[in-house]
């Protein structure tokens, strides 16, 4: 079976950002109106969005060209080792947020180093 939609609005890779909704208090795909029925949720999906906001939060920062610490970032990197190790998150979701995190990264070293800032 190929990614992506399947059977209607069943996906069934990747991480997938979930909120309550509707009368009945299903839950609902982030940015769509789809119900989340017989997908697999992880088992903390608020761990992970939790994370990903964490992250979202660096990238508004570089926007600002806003200077990031090196502890900051080692702390995001020791959170999504240690949810992944306790199964806080699934092994997708941490590869989606270490990869986030590492174009961050990349984005950031490159605004700051004075030598590669463009016009």
């Amino acid at each position: 079976m190929s990614p992506g939609r399947q059977g209607g609005n069943m996906r069934t890779e990747g991480p997938h950002l979930l909120r309550q909704s509707g009368p009945d208090g299903c839950m609902m795909e982030e940015g769509t109106s789809e119900p989340v029925y017989g997908r697999r949720i992880a088992m903390d999906s608020s761990s992970y969005e939790k994370m990903k906001a964490a992250l979202e939060e660096i990238g508004t920062d570089l926007e600002s060209e806003t200077f990031v610490p090196e502890a900051r970032w080692l702390k995001l990197e020791r959170d999504i080792e240690s949810q992944s190790a306790s199964g806080g998150i699934s092994p997708e979701e941490s590869i989606d947020l270490r990869q986030l995190l590492d174009e961050l990264r990349l984005e950031h070293d490159l605004r700051m180093n004075p030598g590669t800032l463009g016009s």
